[in-house]
């Protein structure tokens, strides 16, 4: 704790130096403010070069896109996030222990680890982030992992994501999302229930309750993701998902349905199915979502009447009917199936 407190001490102090000079460079900051800050804070070499990393960084995003001098100052909490390079930290994955630097030298300490990622630490690579959360110390360890070779797939699974059904696949496996909602009207209650009577006890219980249903819907969206991904694996398939990327910046939806909207995570879902296909060697096409709801997948003909309500299609031309998701993930596999065969993205013009 002493280590991570007089870290972020030390970038309070740097942000004051980068901050009334307007310097956010790197390597100026580091002439600027590297001997003073480890004869006032004790810091070894290697933590004031992380500590001015960190500042530098801060500012980075802020700086580039500035036309004059920064106005504001950027602070750290002194229970903030540090991060720790391979200098400073190695590990003994045969003894469950690891080595960090700290104020007093390097100490050896015991540390915990689930199996699956007891098998990712031994690629550690670059960084790892020392944070301090409801009273224990975590590290977030960066690792680089060798991808496997992509398997030679013969299929393409479709998968529509969405509210209802959190995920459909093209073979017609569907993960149903009312637990999901559920959990989501029981905390949403409670929220406002802890909200409006603003006492002290409240406010505790809220501080505690915080980040239970984000971490449920996470929980939630490794199972699936690792579903979806096994069957490819066990298919010889590859998969295909919509791009959906700025979808809550076009879709307008009813008041009532807002919130269930907002808090639905399908980019988590979709990040999660391609860091794990990535891992089993499984390709992952991302195709255009344009009329993959209205196309009947029998015929080809698109129209917005054959949607006739959230789960039931009925073709307007053919007559063919199906679960409406199912039919979705079936036209998304159609165009993972041509843009696996042209290597070009391609989608669903209206004719």
């Amino acid at each position: 704790m002493e280590t991570l407190t007089a870290m972020n001490l030390a970038c309070n102090q740097i942000s004051a130096v980068a901050f009334d000079n307007q310097c956010f460079n790197r390597i100026r900051l580091h002439k600027l403010t590297y001997y003073a800050i480890r004869e006032d804070f004790g810091l070894k070499s290697q933590m004031t070069i992380r500590a001015i990393g960190k500042v530098a960084d801060a500012y980075k995003v802020k700086a580039k896109k500035a036309t004059g001098p920064i106005d504001s100052q950027r602070t750290f909490r002194l229970k903030g996030a540090v991060a720790f390079d391979c200098r400073m930290i190695s590990f003994a994955l045969s003894s469950d222990s690891l080595s960090i630097l700290t104020l007093e030298g390097r100490q050896i300490m015991k540390f915990e680890v689930g199996d699956n990622a007891r098998n990712l630490v031994a690629f550690q690579k670059g960084e790892s982030d020392l944070f301090f959360r409801n009273g224990q110390f975590f590290l977030n360890v960066s690792c680089d992992i060798p991808e496997p070779e992509l398997i030679d797939h013969e299929n393409v699974i479709g998968v529509d994501m969405g509210i209802n059904q959190l995920a459909t696949l093209s073979t017609g496996e569907s993960f149903d999302g009312q637990k999901t909602e559920k959990v989501h009207k029981k905390n949403q209650a409670k929220r406002t229930g802890l909200q409006k009577k603003k006492t002290r006890s409240a406010k505790r219980k809220l501080k505690k309750n915080s980040g239970k249903e984000k971490r449920f819907k996470r929980n939630e969206n490794h199972i699936i993701s690792k579903r979806i991904v096994d069957e490819a694996k066990r298919t010889g398939s590859a998969i295909a998902l919509e791009d959906l990327t700025g979808i809550r910046r076009r879709q307008r939806v009813r008041k009532s349905r807002r919130s269930r909207f907002s808090g639905w995570a399908f980019h988590q879902l979709r990040q999660f199915i391609i860091y794990k296909a990535k891992l089993a060697g499984v390709p992952v096409f991302l195709v255009p979502p344009a009329y993959t709801s209205q196309r009947c997948h029998k015929c080809g003909h698109i129209e917005k009447a054959n949607r006739k309500t959230q789960s039931e299609f009925v073709c307007c031309s053919c007559g063919h009917g199906d679960h409406a998701d199912k039919n979705a993930a079936l036209n998304i596999a159609e165009l993972g199936c041509s843009q696996s065969a042209h290597g070009r993205i391609v989608g669903f013009i209206r004719q």
